[in-house]
C-alpha cells in the first residue's frame, strides 16, 4: 500500500514539475518574441518615455524660404545633419532649437545624389550616436522623431512608431535604405530613425503618399557619404549660393538688401539704408523689428518701366511667433538713390497682401508676352515651356535696357 502511495505521489510531483517546466518554456518563448520585437534583452530595459525626451533634445527644425523640414546633432560643437532637399534652395537655413531660440546655420558639405547635408551653428547640442546595423532585427520598433508640417504644426517634435522591415539598396547612388511601415508627413524629413536606446539607424528621408512605407537613409550610409564628402574637391557645389553686389546697380541693392536679412547680416543690411529712410534712427531702433524674423524671400523683382530708379518687388516672410512660424506676403517697391558713390534706398511704399492668389506669384508681364507670342504663326508650334522661356528672355533683356537707362 505505501508503496502504491509513493509511486502515486512521485508521478503526482513529476506531473508537476514537467507541467511548470512547460509553463516556464511557454514563457520563455512569449519573453524570446517580445525581445526579438523590441530588439533584444538590453533594449527592454530602455524605456520610450525616456529615450524619446533625450532625443528630442537633440532635435531641430530647420527653416528656408522654399521648405521646412528637421535636423539633429550628429557631431558635437554644433553638427546637424539633415537632408540636402530641405536646404536645397536655401544657403542660409534658419535652425530653430528646442528651447525655442533659433541660428543661421552654415551649410558645410552637402550632397544631392544621397540627399545629405551637414549644417554648423554655434551652439552645441547633445549628440546622437550611429547605431551598429547588424544588431537590428526584423520587425524591430523604431522610431522616427521630426516637425511634421513644419511651421504648421506648432509645439514640440513629434514622435511616429513603426517596425523595421528590410534594407533596400540603391544602386544608383550607393545609399542603403531602411524600410519601415510608418506614414511621413511632410517636414519630418532630416529628422532622426532611432531604436529603443536612442541610437540613430537613419535620417528620415521618404514615404509613399498613400502611406505604410516610409524610407530613411542608414546610418552605414551617412558614415561612407560623411567621408566622401569630406574628400570632395568642393563638398558645396550643389549648394545655392548668392552673389551680393550692392553696388552694381539699383535693383541689385534692394535685392541684397533682403538677401542679407535672410542671411540674417542685419548691420550689412542696415548700413544699405539711406538717412532719407532712417531719419536719425539707430540700428537698435532699426533691428527691434527683426527679431522674430526666420526668412525673406524675394519673389519677383524688376526695374519699374515708368519711374526712374523705382524698384518693384513682391517678397514672403516667415517670423518666429512663440512656437509657431507666422507667413507673409509683401508688395510694393523702393526709390533708390546713388548717394556719394552708393546705391542706398531711398523711399519705400510697401503693402502686406493677406490672401495672395495663384497668379499673384507670376511675372505678369511674362504671361502677357507668353499671350502676345502666341498670337504670333512661326511660335504655333511651341510648348507652353518654351513659349515660357521665349518670353522670359524678352522681358529680361528689357529690363537690362531699362537699368542701363537709368542715371548711376
Amino acid at each position: 500500500m505505501k508503496n502504491c502511495l509513493k509511486i502515486l505521489l512521485s508521478g503526482f510531483l513529476i506531473s508537476i514539475v514537467a507541467y511548470t517546466y512547460y509553463d516556464i518554456s511557454k514563457l520563455s518563448s512569449r519573453i524570446q518574441k517580445i525581445e526579438n520585437k523590441l530588439g533584444g534583452p538590453g533594449k527592454i530595459a530602455c524605456t520610450e518615455k525616456k529615450t524619446i525626451e533625450r532625443v528630442r533634445r537633440s532635435v531641430v527644425r530647420i527653416v528656408g524660404g522654399e521648405s521646412e523640414g528637421s535636423g539633429f546633432a550628429i557631431c558635437k560643437d554644433g553638427f546637424i545633419l539633415t537632408n540636402f532637399h530641405v536646404i536645397e534652395s536655401e544657403p542660409s537655413p534658419k535652425v530653430i532649437l528646442s528651447d525655442g531660440t533659433f541660428e543661421t546655420g552654415q551649410v558645410i558639405m552637402a550632397d544631392k545624389d544621397s540627399d545629405l547635408a551637414f549644417i554648423k551653428i554655434s551652439k552645441g547640442l547633445p549628440l546622437l550616436i550611429l547605431a551598429r546595423l547588424d544588431e537590428i532585427n526584423p520587425a524591430e520598433e523604431v522610431f522616427s522623431i521630426g516637425y511634421p508640417l513644419g511651421g504648421d504644426l506648432p509645439g514640440e517634435a513629434s514622435v511616429i512608431r513603426g517596425s523595421f522591415s528590410r534594407f533596400i539598396k540603391d544602386k544608383k547612388n550607393g545609399v542603403k535604405y531602411i524600410a519601415t511601415d510608418m506614414t511621413f508627413i511632410s517636414g519630418i524629413s532630416g529628422g532622426p530613425m532611432v531604436n529603443i536606446y536612442g541610437e540613430v539607424i537613419g535620417i528620415n528621408t521618404i514615404g509613399l503618399s498613400s502611406g505604410g512605407l516610409a524610407m530613411a537613409i542608414s546610418a552605414d550610409s551617412i558614415i561612407e557619404k560623411y567621408s566622401d564628402m569630406q574628400f570632395a574637391q568642393d563638398p558645396l557645389k550643389d549648394v545655392k549660393k548668392i552673389v551680393f553686389e550692392p553696388n552694381k546697380n539699383a535693383l541689385e541693392v534692394v535685392r541684397c538688401f533682403y538677401n542679407y536679412l535672410k542671411a540674417r547680416r542685419l548691420e550689412t543690411a542696415f548700413g544699405l539704408l539711406s538717412d532719407n529712410f532712417l531719419k536719425g534712427g539707430s540700428f537698435k531702433q532699426w533691428s527691434y523689428g527683426y527679431r522674430p524674423l526666420l526668412d525673406t524671400t524675394i519673389i519677383l523683382i524688376k526695374p519699374d518701366r515708368q519711374i526712374v530708379n523705382r524698384v518693384n518687388i513682391k517678397l514672403s516672410t516667415k517670423d518666429l511667433v512663440g512656437d509657431e512660424i507666422i507667413c507673409k506676403y509683401f508688395e510694393g517697391y523702393w526709390d533708390v538713390r546713388r548717394v556719394c558713390g552708393k546705391w542706398l534706398l531711398w523711399k519705400p511704399k510697401i503693402r502686406e497682401v493677406e490672401s495672395p492668389g495663384k497668379y499673384w506669384f507670376l511675372d505678369q508681364d511674362i504671361i502677357t508676352k507668353m499671350e502676345e507670342l502666341a498670337e504670333i504663326p512661326e511660335n504655333g508650334e511651341l510648348t507652353l515651356k518654351e513659349l515660357y522661356e521665349k518670353a522670359k528672355g524678352i522681358e529680361n533683356s528689357l529690363q537690362a535696357a531699362i537699368l542701363q537707362s537709368w542715371p548711376g
